[in-house]
């Protein structure tokens, strides 16, 4: 009960926080190691000077089991002259995983474990849009991935 309540006000305030976010970005992009599937997902920003706090949210199916990775990094912003925008950073993990034990159906078969993340990547202005390009490992006790997306900020 309390992994629920705590998931649903995570969503809201994910839902809430464009409000006082720089900018909202909407992703795609591939899962390798044992998930080997595409994935969608979504991350604000909000820069703190040379810092930004960017939690994200990531989804895929793969072999019956939903994948939902919950990420809060601290990124550090690296700025360059005319050209992309760099950032490299870290942050904790919530994996929640439906139908992972399919041996036990039903609410047992859940998997909520709380791991790390450290991710990079890019970002430039192009034509008034804001796309992006990113890196990720996650690591959750035994589950770790690696990924990779591209993106639009808003």
């Amino acid at each position: 009960m309390k992994s629920r309540l705590s998931l649903a006000l995570f969503s809201v305030v994910l839902c809430a926080a464009p409000a006082w976010a720089s900018d909202l970005g909407i992703h795609a992009g591939y899962y390798g190691n044992g998930i080997k599937e595409a994935f969608v997902g979504a991350d604000l920003s909000f820069p703190l000077g040379p810092v930004s706090l960017m939690p994200n949210v990531d989804y895929t199916k793969s072999h019956g089991v939903g994948y939902w990775w919950f990420n809060g990094d601290i990124v550090l912003r690296i700025p360059s002259s005319g050209g992309p925008n760099w950032w490299i950073g870290a942050g904790p993990t919530y994996a929640y995983f439906t139908n992972y034990y399919s041996a036990y159906p039903g609410a047992s078969s859940t998997f909520k474990e709380w791991g790390w993340d450290a991710t990079g990547g890019l970002g430039w202005t192009m034509a008034g849009f804001k796309p992006y390009a990113t890196v990720r490992y996650m690591k959750v006790k035994n589950e770790k991935t690696t990924g990779a997306a591209i993106g639009l900020r808003f």
